[in-house]
């Protein structure tokens, strides 16, 4: 008795595990009246069971009415109609399904993916039909956003392409610009400078007001460099630069500037030596002098690696009456190649794309200007410590009659331009969902500012394009911003190099970079960048910009996972399909044996017996043959679909036009006099193909539009040729039924019929055959129609 309870017990609630299965399922009997609905379906759309149970499908759930193209129940009546015929399981597109809403007679419009199956009973009957839906609204609708973001990424590449247009304008004022406005610049600097070096003064200060005003004064003093430079140039170019000769000790000039270098060596554990005389006089022009040795130790010191050796020598030649002055470090140097070519205006030695260093190029080019100026030279060769010795003699007296200043008053040099300390590389961290942001820029500064801008991201950093590449593989990021010009690789080169790499292949990459002119625009964009933002910019420009490419490449990401969804859906379903045509094909043949008994003995029974069975009889013995004949085309057809499906394509020259002229005369011999205005080009319409198969297809097409044409009491069909997409597209048209192209996606799958069959008979398999011919062929088919005006079929091959 116990183990008869526990037994009892142990049996499932089937029902409750139904209603409470997490996906949305309906239950619907044969004629599909609603039998049983989930807890998940019934929320999906805002109703309750005892609301729907009992009632009709499409009562239950009617087309919004307020939707002139709603297709939502057509289509699913469709669907349902073939599980009910076929009993295989029918897999919908998307389809666009409003809800009512509860209480409300407004409808919110929804996207379902339906798949519809049948539960067979125990003789092998249909008992009832699974309907499964999946509501896909808000990925249909993430879709149309992520579409919106890349039209709005478009919309900023021509803003950027007209912005460029704009600053190539502006180069031609180039030198008006220098003379002018540069001069316009140093007092903003200057009042900029000032305040900041008050600022600093005070003790008060925390450690990051500290930094970010050292991070102020650091690059507004760059900027005031440049700017003299660009002023200088200016004046060079319009001749109105000339030595002011003055009384000078160049071995405190040479010491003087010297110190402020030592801190700089320190910090790079430089070695750095100056060999002076205690005092040497000469007639120079100090402040360009000056000039001279700061853009010469400046050089020295930037391209000098750590735990280098920087030399500087000043002597006296009295043989010649020149003074000599010598700056020498241990650097990668100069190639011989380019010793003359680097004291040339904006000349750099680097490629542009993977330059270590910065500058304007403009310092060797002044300094020769100001040596020129003097009466003397300048020049590269190799130091004895491996790298570039620059040396430069002017003459120790100025020329005979030159004006010479007594005044000795020695000002001192500006402080040269500190190297600012490098930022920690950050390390992302893991597991808190947020997207990864790689930043890669070879500027310390810079690269902090961009990680404190982009802060709401998880953001890692990389110093230059190598480094940024090895990072990309290994971290896997969602966005790459990086600059352009860096060492050893280049922001273009690391893009090129990330593009070869299948998982990195659709990782947005956004561009920074100083240079505006268009020619590096469109190859960044060609090389794979996503966007592009020229220096300087907005934190929230550059936000946004980043947040948009996350949001499309996420998007993207999910809409691929739906695609391969689709795909293995599709590939399920065409083995399902070529399973079921196998089936009809020897079902077909097992159906000819007894089709053909029963109509044999059906007219035997009328021919032998007629009269005996009377009138009615006679009609129930009629409608036998009748519907014996209907199976029998029904067959045929089905076996000629399964054998256009499987058979092999034999390809030669073929003229369509004789064909349609075949097809169309057979068709008038057995009407028994209908006539028929056929009309085609007389030229020859030669394509390649399988002759059998194309004329089968024109049999149905032609036979179509024959039919169709019953109801007109003058019936055209026209046969002929166009062209579509550059390639032939033959086409079939006639004045006759046509249909609404709203069901126009029905039109090739077997068994579909837009019209009644007491209007226009038929078994629904014409169209299918078709377009099986056609896709074998290569070609694709379609229709083109008006109701009540005629239709017109094209293919092609």
């Amino acid at each position: 008795m116990r183990q008869q309870a526990a037994q009892t017990l142990a049996v499932p609630d089937f029902r409750r595990l139904f209603e409470s299965a997490p996906g949305c399922y309906l239950v619907l009997a044969p004629d599909l009246t609603i039998v049983a609905a989930s807890d998940a379906y019934l929320r999906a759309t805002m109703t309750t069971r005892e609301a729907i149970l009992g009632r009709g499908l499409f009562e239950a759930f009617p087309d919004n009415p307020e939707d002139p193209g709603a297709t939502g129940v057509g289509n699913l009546r469709a669907s349902l109609e073939r599980v009910l015929c076929s009993g295989a399981p029918d897999a919908m597109a998307v389809q666009k399904y409003d809800i009512r809403r509860p209480d409300a007679d407004d409808f919110e419009e929804r996207y379902w993916s339906p798949v519809n199956s049948a539960v067979l009973g125990p003789a092998g009957e249909i008992a009832y039909v699974v309907h499964r839906v999946e509501d896909v609204t808000d990925f249909v609708r993430l879709k149309e956003k992520g579409g919106a973001m890349e039209a709005e990424i478009f919309q900023r590449a021509q803003q950027l392409q007209e912005a460029n247009r704009r600053l190539r304008a502006l180069d031609q004022v180039k030198t008006r610009f220098f003379a002018n406005v540069s001069h316009e610049l140093r007092t903003p600097l200057t009042l900029i400078l000032g305040p900041v070096a008050n600022l600093l003064s005070d003790q008060g200060l925390t450690y990051e007001q500290r930094r970010g005003l050292a991070v102020v004064q650091r690059n507004a003093r760059l900027l005031l460099a440049h700017v003299s430079d660009l002023l200088d140039l200016a004046g060079l170019e319009a001749g109105k630069v000339a030595i002011a000769y003055a009384e000078a000790d160049l071995g405190g000039l040479v010491r003087q500037v010297a110190d402020h270098f030592t801190s700089f060596a320190h910090q790079r554990h430089f070695a750095f030596s100056v060999e002076a005389p205690e005092t040497l006089r000469a007639q120079v022009d100090r402040p360009k002098l000056e000039r001279v040795l700061m853009n010469l130790l400046g050089n020295a010191f930037k391209f000098t690696p750590p735990e280098g050796r920087v030399r500087c020598r000043l002597s006296a030649e009295d043989a010649t009456g020149r003074v000599r002055l010598e700056v020498a470090d241990s650097g990668p140097g100069v190639p011989p190649t380019l010793r003359e070519a680097i004291f040339e205006r904006f000349f750099q030695v680097e490629e542009s794309g993977r330059r270590r260093f910065g500058g304007t190029g403009l310092g060797l080019a002044i300094a020769k200007e100001f040596v020129d100026l003097h009466g003397g030279s300048i020049r590269a060769e190799g130091a004895p410590e491996g790298g570039a010795l620059f040396v430069v003699e002017i003459p120790r007296r100025a020329p005979p009659g030159t004006a010479v200043r007594t005044d000795t008053a020695e000002r001192a040099a500006p402080p040269p331009i500190s190297e600012p300390a490098e930022p920690p590389m950050t390390t992302p961290g893991e597991g808190d969902g947020r997207p990864l942001v790689l930043v890669v820029e070879d500027n310390p500064e810079m690269s902090r500012y961009i990680c404190e801008t982009l802060a709401e991201h998880r953001v890692a950093t990389a110093a230059d394009g190598q480094d940024g590449l090895e990072k990309a593989l290994r971290l896997r990021p969602d966005l790459i911003v990086t600059d352009v010009m860096m060492p050893r690789a280049s922001g273009i080169d690391m893009m090129r190099a990330i593009r070869q790499w299948p998982e990195l292949d659709t990782t947005p990459i956004l561009m920074l970079t100083a240079r505006a002119d268009e020619e590096l625009r469109v190859e960044v964009l060609r090389s794979g960048a996503q966007d592009y933002i020229i220096k300087p910019f907005l934190p929230d420009e550059l936000r946004a910009r980043a947040g948009n490419l996350i949001t499309i490449r996420r998007s993207r990401e999910e809409l691929r996972a739906r695609a391969e969804d689709l795909r293995r859906s599709q590939a399920e379903l065409e083995t399902a399909y070529k399973e079921l045509e196998t089936f009809s094909y020897s079902v077909s043949h097992d159906l000819r044996a007894p089709l053909r008994r029963i109509d044999g003995f059906a007219r035997a029974a009328l021919e032998d017996a007629g009269d005996e069975l009377g009138p009615l009889g006679r009609e129930q013995l009629q409608r036998v043959l009748a519907g014996a004949a209907s199976m029998g085309h029904l067959i045929d057809d089905m076996l000629q679909l399964a054998r256009v499906t499987r058979a092999p394509v034999r390809r030669e020259r073929v003229d369509l036009a004789a064909i349609g002229r075949e097809v169309m005369s057979a068709l008038q011999r057995e009407s028994g006099g209908r006539r028929v205005e056929f009309t085609t080009t007389a030229e020859p319409m030669v394509a390649e193909g399988d002759p059998r198969l194309l004329r089968l297809a024109l049999e149905n097409l032609i036979g179509n539009a024959w039919k169709f044409t019953g109801v007109r009491e003058r019936a055209e069909v026209e046969m002929g040729q166009t062209i579509r997409d550059g390639r032939p597209a033959y086409y079939v048209r006639d004045n006759g039924a046509g249909f609404d192209m709203a069901h126009a996606g029905r039109l090739f799958a077997p068994f579909e019929r837009l019209h009644a069959a007491q209007d226009f008979p038929g078994t629904g398999i014409g169209l299918a055959t078709v377009q099986r011919i056609v896709r074998r062929h290569g070609g694709d088919v379609w229709a083109d129609a008006r109701a009540g005006v005629g239709a017109t079929f094209y293919f092609t091959l």
